[in-house]
């Protein structure tokens, strides 16, 4: 009975070694082939009566000055396995790689292997790709900051020219150079000039903002903030009778950038000063909450609000103003929504019209 278990038990074992996946080799003490199972020739697409009976060396030569060579027989003489990561194997069809684990079995040495072939070379993609996408971002940084210093040289440039045209044009009006009949015309290039002018300095403004923004974070209290935009916005607020409410209970604190949590703050608070209702007081209703671990600020007025389906491009697009009855520019939201993604957040309005307008932040 014991005979035919370990007849059962030899037939299994090489049903196993034949039918693995996995390449398996066998070595004598020697370190010649005395068997390979069918993966193992499939993957170095070689004959088995041309590996057979064969040195370890005829295949690897180089390993004769490798201590690997050496490590091999001393697995038959320890019986403690050794494993390798990486070993090449060139064949016709190119290099291949494999992890090897070598191994005592009886008085051979058996080798089990993984072809890591695509893996080692997906690998080495990767770190190609990497390279190349470091390269690609490296030259937009580079370009966008070419990009960004024209744009500023331009701006600041042009706005010269503009201011002393504006001079000029107040010049002829304070000499009574311009004719009754040609006045309106001459109030229309006035106009224009000074429009152009205040875009100037608003872009200005905002190349500055973009190329010289400070990265360096505090850990900053909104009240102490909202503090500060009130004394700013004092007699605004005194003439308007704006009605500021705020509630930081569940967020008191952020660790931001104080001059540009001032900026977001201050330019959603001149908003809503700025497009109230006349036909009823001011309210404007700051509060902060934590959803899902992200902090959100709200900002809400009763004001005049706007359509509901706006385009968010729109809403904080530069030099895009969704009222024209007061003066600005379209720059305030267009900075806010800046600050807000470069930092990793994100801002949403929701309104309607006559109803007012909430600005979520999420920090």
């Amino acid at each position: 009975m014991a005979a035919v278990e370990g007849e059962f038990d030899r037939d299994l074992r090489g049903a196993f070694f034949n039918m693995a996946y996995s390449p398996f080799v066998i070595l004598n003490k020697d370190l010649n082939f005395v068997d390979i199972n069918q993966a193992a020739l499939t993957a170095i697409k070689i004959k088995r009566e041309d590996f057979i009976g064969r040195n370890l060396l005829d295949f690897f030569p180089y390993l004769k000055e490798n201590e690997r060579y050496q490590l091999y027989k001393d697995v038959l003489v320890t019986g403690k396995p050794v494993g390798f990561d990486e070993v090449s194997f060139h064949t016709d069809a190119g290099v291949l790689k494999f992890m090897i684990k070598a191994f005592k079995i009886g008085d051979y040495l058996g080798m089990s292997t993984l072809n890591v072939t695509n893996l080692t070379n997906t690998i080495d993609q990767l770190k190609t790709t990497k390279v190349n996408l470091q390269t690609v971002n490296d030259n937009l940084k580079r370009k966008n900051q070419e990009l960004e210093e024209f744009s500023y040289v331009a701006a600041h440039d042009l706005r010269s020219p503009l201011t002393n045209i504006h001079s000029l044009l107040d010049m002829l009006q304070n000499e009574n150079a311009i004719s009754e009949a040609g006045m309106p015309v001459f109030d229309k290039v006035q106009q224009v000039a000074k429009q152009m002018c205040d875009k100037l300095r608003a872009l200005n403004s905002v190349i500055a903002l973009k190329t010289k923004s400070d990265d360096k974070k505090e850990l900053l209290s909104f009240s102490k903030i909202i503090e500060k935009i009130k004394v700013n916005h004092a007699e605004e607020i005194v003439q308007s009778r704006t009605i500021i409410k705020e509630d930081f209970a569940r967020a008191p604190n952020i660790d931001y950038n104080v001059i540009q949590l001032e900026s977001i703050l201050q330019n959603l608070v001149s908003n809503a000063i700025k497009f109230r209702n006349p036909n009823r007081k001011p309210v404007i209703l700051i509060k902060t909450a934590l959803v899902k671990e992200r902090l959100v600020l709200s900002v809400k007025d009763n004001g005049l609000g706007f359509e509901p389906a706006t385009d968010p491009n729109k809403i904080f697009g530069l030099f895009k103003r969704m009222h024209t009855h007061v003066d600005g520019l379209g720059v305030g939201l267009y900075v806010t929504n800046s600050i807000i993604t470069n930092n990793g957040g994100a801002i949403r309005a929701t309104s309607d019209i006559n109803k007012g307008t909430e600005f979520k932040i999420t920090f």
